[in-house]
């Protein structure tokens, strides 16, 4: 009697085992199952095509791509500034990074870049309307305009789609503002105490 108990014991283990397999099983979830990802930030939402699948994955951002140009490294300065802001992700309205435009030569779009001051750790936003000739003939034509006002935003212009151009022109342009307004604030301090005394 004693081996049948054993012989019993080792068919429902396996029995056991079986079915904790099936159920590990249909609970598994493969990638194809996943809820689709969220757009980082400036990606645009993917729109449904004729056959229920995405039209096009969301843009590449900056985060996601190596910095297409070679910048000095940030550094404190004797006055307690800093050289530069940390750069943290930059990316097009409408414009994935990789591909660029349609038409290289055609390009009307709103450039955001993502910043840190270093001391403090404030955010920083810089915006920028990057366009070439084409690109604001094309929006003077579509929009029926007989002439464009551009508020706001600094405008850059290009000859056609070029993102390491893009990226030093305004590089440039953040590290000299940002050189500026740090010796502007340190101008303000001084005088502000003296008031005081």
């Amino acid at each position: 009697m004693e081996p049948f108990k054993i012989i019993l014991f080792i068919l429902a283990f396996v029995a056991l085992l079986v079915i904790g397999r099936l159920l590990a099983a249909s609970s598994e979830v493969h990638a194809s199952q996943l809820p689709a990802s969220q757009p980082l930030p400036g990606g645009e939402a993917a729109e449904p095509s004729d056959h229920g699948a995405p039209a096009r994955r969301h843009q590449v951002v900056g985060s996601e791509i190596a910095f297409p140009i070679q910048i000095a490294p940030v550094r404190e300065l004797e006055d307690g500034t800093y050289s530069r802001p940390n750069i943290l992700n930059y990316y097009f309205a409408k414009t994935d990074l990789l591909r660029g435009p349609e038409d290289p030569d055609c390009l009307f779009d709103e450039l955001h870049i993502e910043a840190q001051d270093p001391g403090n750790k404030y955010p920083l936003i810089y915006q920028y309307t990057v366009a070439t000739l084409a690109g604001l003939r094309q929006v003077m034509e579509r929009e029926k305009l007989s002439s464009l006002y551009l508020g706001g935003n600094p405008l850059v212009i290009v000859p056609r789609w070029d993102l390491s151009l893009i990226i030093q022109t305004v590089m440039d342009e953040i590290m000299r503002g940002y050189s500026a307004e740090q010796r502007g604030i340190e101008d303000e301090e001084p005088a502000a105490q003296e008031e005081d005394a």
